[in-house]
């Protein structure tokens, strides 16, 4: 049920979990740990719907490479981003929890097999439809994978009875974290104020940060700072080793062998370098999306190709005329970003209204960054060419050298991970394999923060399960004999 902010300290001495923070995270571990029967208190800082002012928190400081405004990045208000997202999922490979050969900080301190049987639960709550394994394309270094496309989940919606009407769930909005309390290596209190200048105090047995992947990092700053680093006393990574997707209209190819590629039965064909061509071309990994084209535009795409192979643009003609199957495809791309120390969330000099530092996004993709999604473009170029199966045009950015990347347009997905990366020591990270604060028992975080690398595929589906997981991990500590 819904609580006022102004009720929130009397009910917060029966609660055995306070979860800050209502979006994909937040929001599943709330219902899942409240169906189990245990007292959650659910405290967002942004209203029911939409608002200006909870908006403008997200405003922000980049310093680096262009990026998205941080203000429009993602949404602070009940249900966080899964209230405009496209609802596009998949698993991280199993390949993206291990050391890859180009960058060793890609390592994660737990496996795939970790977080495998959340995959059921995830996708039930997301609503992901099944999708097909993925399949290698024979002596391509390639393989064709799938993402579920389903319609988009919103959980506000989605769990509007359960959030208004259960007795062992209570949900208080516009309830902004601003200041923790810490006393012998445990959270004692989160103190919260509203739009108004109130302050509230909430007490519970364990603790969940769930803001997302820049205001993990900027609230555990602002918390530590205030405590003189009691909070996180080795917080030399703390707000480190962030990430993001880097998105790019990367070329057009021509396919006049489609079935090679599946583009007889799909509009759209989504393919990623295998496990050995990550290793053999020294890349990360990366996710290439092929766009067919419609008749008129694969002609004019042909009639291009006459200029610079006519030869191969006479045969193509030819072949047409015999009734040959020719597409023309957009290709756009996704891929993974180096995590590197350099690329950090820090506290900005600005206060934004709530009297909380503003955030300050140092951003900038690497050399490995430009390498992976050019050797990546080749791997599938090499492939056509070899196999007489089609011809690609990269972007003329990708051809210069060094490669310049895009400075408009889409450029990243909008997918914040890192900054309070999981780790099996303090000196190396913020939060260990349970996602829990090295120096604090009582407190956790959650979302794609904690993730110690990106993969390429989109982060909400491999949170939900470490959401799950935690769920898991502090249920066991709930149910321990006090």
């Amino acid at each position: 049920m819904y609580i006022a902010f102004e009720d929130i300290s009397e009910h917060s001495h029966a609660v055995d979990v306070c979860i800050i923070g209502a979006g994909a995270a937040g929001i599943s571990m709330a219902v899942t740990l409240a169906e189990r029967g245990h007292r959650v208190l659910l405290c967002e800082g942004g209203d029911a719907d939409y608002s200006e002012r909870s908006q403008e928190c997200y405003r922000g400081e980049v310093v680096g490479d262009p990026y998205i405004p941080l203000y429009g990045a993602r949404l602070r208000y009940l249900g966080g981003s899964t209230n405009h997202w496209g609802g596009i999922c998949r698993p991280l490979d199993r390949y993206d929890f291990t050391a890859k050969s180009a960058a060793s900080e890609t390592a994660w301190p737990i496996g795939r097999d970790a977080l495998s049987p959340y995959y059921r639960a995830a996708a039930s709550v997301l609503d992901l439809a099944p999708t097909p394994a993925d399949q290698p394309i024979t002596d391509s270094g390639l393989k064709r994978i799938y993402f579920s496309l389903g319609h988009p989940t919103r959980l506000k919606e989605k769990y509007a009875t359960t959030l208004s009407e259960s007795n062992t769930l209570e949900c208080c909005l516009t309830a902004n974290l601003v200041a923790l309390e810490s006393q012998n290596g445990k959270v004692t209190g989160a103190i919260f104020k509203n739009y108004q200048g109130d302050y509230r105090k909430v007490q519970a047995r364990y603790f969940v940060l769930a803001c997302g992947g820049i205001e993990n990092s900027r609230l555990l700053l602002w918390c530590n700072q205030q405590l003189n680093g009691q909070l996180i006393p080795q917080a030399d990574t703390l707000g480190h080793y962030w990430m993001e997707h880097p998105h790019a209209t990367v070329g057009q190819a021509l396919i006049f062998e489609p079935a090679a590629l599946g583009l007889d039965e799909d509009y759209n064909v989504f393919l990623s370098p295998t496990a050995q061509s990550i290793s053999s071309r020294q890349i990360l990994n990366c996710g290439l999306r092929l766009h067919r084209m419609n008749a008129e535009a694969t002609q004019e795409l042909i009639d291009e190709l006459a200029d610079q192979a006519p030869t191969l643009a006479g045969r193509l003609r030819v072949w047409q005329a015999q009734g040959r199957v020719i597409h023309g495809a957009v290709l756009r791309a996704a891929w993974e970003q180096e995590p590197r120390f350099d690329n950090r969330i820090e506290l900005s000099e600005e206060l934004d209204d709530l009297d909380v530092p503003r955030s300050r996004l140092v951003w900038q993709q690497s050399e490995l960054d430009r390498h992976t999604i050019r050797e990546s473009m080749l791997l599938l170029g090499e492939y056509l060419r070899d196999h007489e199966v089609g011809r690609l045009q990269m972007a003329d950015w990708l051809a210069d050298t060094p490669v310049q990347l895009p400075t408009e347009g889409e450029l990243a997905g909008r997918h914040h991970m890192g900054g309070t990366r999981m780790s099996l020591n303090a000196e190396e990270g913020i939060v260990n394999p349970d996602c829990r604060l090295f120096a604090q028992d009582n407190f956790y975080v959650a979302g794609s923060s904690v993730f110690a690398s990106a993969g390429h595929a989109n982060p909400t589906l491999t949170l939900v399960q470490l959401a799950l997981r935690l769920c898991d991990h502090l249920e066991s500590r709930l149910t321990q004999t006090v």
